[in-house]
C-alpha cells in the first residue's frame, strides 16, 4: 500500500490559482497539499477581473462577451508565469476548489500515472472533470478510462502540460505583447476556458484522478442553480462513487486497459 504522503511526491512544484478574496479556499488547498505531504507550493493570487484594470482582450467583441475573463486570464497568465519563470518539462496546475478524496483510493502515484501517460505524445492531462453532453447520465455511465479529450469534457481543477504545449499555447494568445490577450477559440471550438487551455494545441489526454470540490466553501462565487450547476454535481457523485466502488480495485495498467469500457464510445488511446 502506498502512503498517502507519497502520492504528489517527486513532481514539479503545483501551481495553484487562487481568487485573492477567497481566503477559505487558499488555507484549504494549503491545509490538502500539506496533508498529502507537500507543503512547497506556488500560490498565484488574482483580484476579481475588472474592466480597465485587470489585463485586456483583444479580438472580436461578440467572443470575448462569451468568456469569463478572470477565470480565463488568471490560467493564461498562471501558465505564462511558469513558462517564463521554470525550467521544467511539465508543469501541473490546480485551481483552489479541487477535492483530494479520490487520491486515498489510487493504487499508484501522480508520477506513475504521468509516466505512463508518456507512451503517447500527449502535451496536456486533463485530471479533473465536469461531463456534459453527450453523456446521458441517468442512462448511460460515463467512460472511465484514459482518454482523448471531447470539446465537452469540462473541468481545469487540476491538468498537466507540457513546455512544448504551454510555448505554443502562450504565442497564440499574447503573440508579442505583454499588456494584452489576444482572445480567439482555437480551430473554431465552442467558447469554454477549457477549449482555451486544453483543445488545439496537441494531445490532450482526460481522466479523472481528482474529483471537482462542490461543497465545503463559504466563497461560492462560480455556480449558480442552472445547467452548468447540475452538471457539477452529478459529475461530483459519479467520479467520487467509481472511485470508492470500482477504481480503488484497480492497478495502474488496469486504469488504462480500454477494454474496462469496451462497450462505450469514446476516444480510445492507442
Amino acid at each position: 500500500m502506498i502512503a498517502i504522503t507519497d502520492k504528489l511526491q517527486n513532481l514539479p512544484k503545483p501551481n495553484v490559482i487562487n481568487l485573492a478574496e477567497c481566503k477559505d479556499r487558499r488555507a484549504w488547498t494549503e491545509s490538502e497539499f500539506s496533508r498529502h505531504g507537500l507543503d512547497d507550493i506556488k500560490v498565484h493570487l488574482y483580484d476579481r477581473y475588472e474592466e480597465g484594470k485587470s489585463i485586456p482582450f483583444a479580438g472580436d467583441p461578440e467572443l470575448i462577451a462569451k468568456t469569463t475573463k478572470g477565470v480565463t486570464s488568471s490560467h493564461l497568465l498562471t501558465i505564462k508565469w511558469w513558462l517564463e519563470n521554470t525550467d521544467e518539462e511539465y508543469g501541473i496546475f490546480f485551481e483552489d476548489d479541487l477535492d483530494y478524496e479520490p487520491l486515498q483510493y489510487w493504487n499508484f502515484t501522480l508520477k506513475e500515472y504521468i509516466d505512463k501517460c508518456s507512451q503517447w505524445e500527449w502535451g496536456a492531462l486533463q485530471m479533473c472533470n465536469v461531463f456534459e453532453y453527450p453523456y446521458d447520465y441517468k442512462n448511460e455511465y460515463i467512460p472511465f478510462v484514459p482518454k482523448k479529450r471531447e470539446m465537452w469534457d469540462h473541468g481545469l481543477q487540476a491538468y498537466a502540460i507540457k513546455r512544448w504545449y504551454a510555448e505554443k499555447l502562450v504565442e497564440y494568445y499574447f503573440g508579442d505583447f505583454e499588456d494584452k490577450i489576444n482572445y480567439r477559440m482555437p480551430l473554431g471550438s465552442p467558447v469554454t476556458t477549457e477549449n482555451n487551455i486544453l483543445h488545439g494545441f496537441g494531445l490532450v489526454i482526460s481522466f479523472p484522478l481528482f474529483n471537482h470540490n462542490i461543497t465545503d466553501f463559504r466563497s461560492k462565487n462560480i455556480y449558480f442553480y442552472n445547467e452548468q450547476a447540475n452538471a457539477a454535481v452529478y459529475s461530483y457523485e459519479f467520479i467520487d462513487l467509481w472511485w470508492e466502488s470500482k477504481g480503488n480495485l484497480l492497478s495502474l495498467d488496469e486504469i488504462f486497459d480500454n477494454e474496462r469500457e469496451a462497450d462505450k464510445i469514446y476516444g480510445e488511446l492507442k
